[in-house]
């Protein structure tokens, strides 16, 4: 499995890292896809973003961290951690099993969700589903933390929240599936997965599950603790798995999805809990739901039916693990020789926060802050802060979702579009407009030009600033300058008419001053950045 040019090796890596450094260019030609996946599933992680968000709260000089610290800590093991491909299915299972800072806003707790994705992303399905119900994370984002089993008397039912959206969205879906994701229809039509009654049923699965209790406090009454009341108060429990609280576990019987949980006796909550996960990640519907989103985040938007059953057959040979899924997601044949009669409808629109990542990996660039933290031996880090307003930044901010439908659906087709007339989909769609369009554009010209990130001021200013200056012997020759920013950029050079359009507007710019020049090249870089070639994923 190796590659046969850079071109190669640079396409491989734009779907299975935040950017395809030179480094990483190299050790996949030096190794093959195949092992260089696997090294990067061995890899010890440098540090880990409760770590991260710790030490930048610090930094900071906060007493605790928050959202922030979150961005700090996302953009800088994106850019920074060389367990690239860890790192990327990470975050492509955050957009699946989605929780978002908007709501979540306890820096450890969202922090020690991202750690426990990364923990997971190649492991296994069922223990995946299993450390996101109990998180407290996903807890408080839907609602089952501390969550109450039913009293007839007051007429009080379980909240239902979580066990709608783990079905939904974390595993089954709405509708029966066949093997390659499409729906199974009876008659014409499309058979829902679950009823209103399989929700009622596992709400009271998910009773009494509440912050965990740390054994010093075990001596407390249950509910100071269930209720995290001051006297029970321990950091470790922002990070750690919800206990589960037999006082306020449902002991009535729990039907769902044709499974019946007998009425018990005593409350036993994790006897109900292994039922019902058990029998979410064992669903027919769970391998193809899955196997076809972890296609779409990692490679194309509309995989073929066979793409999608070959890696369900995957998930379901090897129990749902993930490393066999993703590798076997990236070493597909369509993934690595698509066939050049679709390619007008492969690939994926990409997302803002992985066009900017994909820049900063290429690109050469330095963060004051992060040169300072090495410098002084303290945790680096990069200091780009919230971007997701579309008038100033980029119109998305990692973990920070707007619901938990994620930032773009991925059945989304945009209406009255060419994409929905073929009966196409493509989710990123979602959140772009002529506004995100132009403002993308802005942001990234502001970027080249004054540099992004925060205001730090001093001779700094911004935190981030990309360096031109390796490319500055090239801008008077525009043919030359745009090959080496095609290449850096992208692998390989821009279609010929891009190219020429392209040549045609460094040669209108004058290049007399060191001024003209650097211009030149950011122009060159802006050009390139703005193109199809790069914001669609081919």
């Amino acid at each position: 499995m190796m590659p046969t040019s850079d071109a190669d090796a640079f396409r491989f890596l734009t779907q299975a890292s935040f950017g395809p450094s030179a480094d990483d260019v190299a050790r996949v030609k030096t190794i093959g896809y195949d092992n260089w996946i696997d090294e990067q599933f061995r890899m010890h992680l440098q540090s880990t973003h409760l770590q991260t968000v710790t030490a930048t709260a610090i930094a900071r000089a906060a007493t605790s961290p928050n959202p922030l610290d979150v961005n700090y800590s996302w953009w800088t093991h994106a850019l920074k951690d060389p367990a690239q491909l860890r790192q990327r299915v990470a975050f492509a299972l955050s957009e699946i099993f989605v929780i978002s800072t908007s709501s979540v806003d306890r820096g450890q707790m969202a922090a020690s969700y991202l750690d426990m994705l990364t923990d997971k992303a190649d492991g296994n399905y069922r223990d995946l589903l299993e450390a996101v119900a109990l998180h407290p994370a996903m807890g408080q984002y839907l609602s089952h933390l501390a969550n109450r089993k039913e009293d007839p008397t007051t007429g009080r039912v379980p909240d239902e929240n979580f066990a709608r959206e783990v079905m939904q969205l974390f595993s089954i879906g709405l509708y029966e599936l066949d093997d390659s994701g499409n729906p199974a229809l009876v008659n014409g039509n499309p058979v829902e997965t679950y009823t209103a009654d399989d929700i009622k049923g596992l709400a009271k699965v998910f009773t009494g599950f509440s912050w965990y209790l740390p054994p010093s406090k075990t001596s407390l009454p249950w509910w100071y603790c269930f209720w995290h009341s001051n006297d029970c108060a321990d950091p470790r429990q922002d990070s750690t798995s919800m206990t589960a609280y037999a006082q306020e576990h449902s002991t009535s019987i729990k039907q769902f999805l044709g499974v019946t949980v007998p009425a018990q006796s005593t409350a036993d909550p994790q006897a109900s809990l292994k039922a019902a996960l058990d029998r979410l990640a064992s669903h027919h519907n769970t391998a193809p739901f899955i196997s076809r989103q972890l296609i779409q985040r990692l490679v194309t938007s509309n995989p073929s039916n066979t793409y999608v059953s070959d890696i369900t057959q995957v998930f379901r040979a090897t129990n749902g693990n993930l490393r066999s899924v993703v590798k076997a997601i990236l070493l597909h044949d369509e993934a690595r020789h698509p066939a050049s009669a679709s390619m007008s409808t492969y690939g994926k629109l990409r997302e803002p926060v992985l066009l900017l990542s994909h820049l900063l990996r290429t690109l050469p660039q330095s963060s004051a802050t992060y040169a300072a933290g090495q410098a002084n031996g303290t945790t680096a880090f990069y200091r780009i802060a919230d971007t997701s307003d579309p008038s100033t930044g980029i119109g998305q901010n990692p973990m920070r979702a707007p619901s938990v439908f994620n930032f773009f659906r991925p059945g989304y087709r945009p209406p009255q579009t060419q994409i929905e007339a073929a009966g196409l989909v493509a989710p990123e769609m979602q959140i772009t407009s002529e506004t995100t369009v132009l403002q993308y554009a802005n942001a990234l010209a502001q970027f080249l030009d004054q540099g992004g990130g925060e205001w730090i001021g001093g001779s700094a200013g911004f935190d981030v600033h990309f360096d031109v200056n390796p490319m500055y012997s090239l801008a008077t020759s525009p043919s030359a300058l745009m090959s080496a920013v095609s290449s850096t950029i992208l692998g390989q050079p821009l279609p010929d008419d891009v190219n020429n359009e392209a040549i045609a507007t460094l040669t209108a710019m004058p290049s007399t001053t060191a001024r003209d020049r650097t211009n030149r090249i950011k122009a060159a870089i802006l050009m390139t950045a703005v193109s199809p070639s790069f914001i669609v994923q081919q």
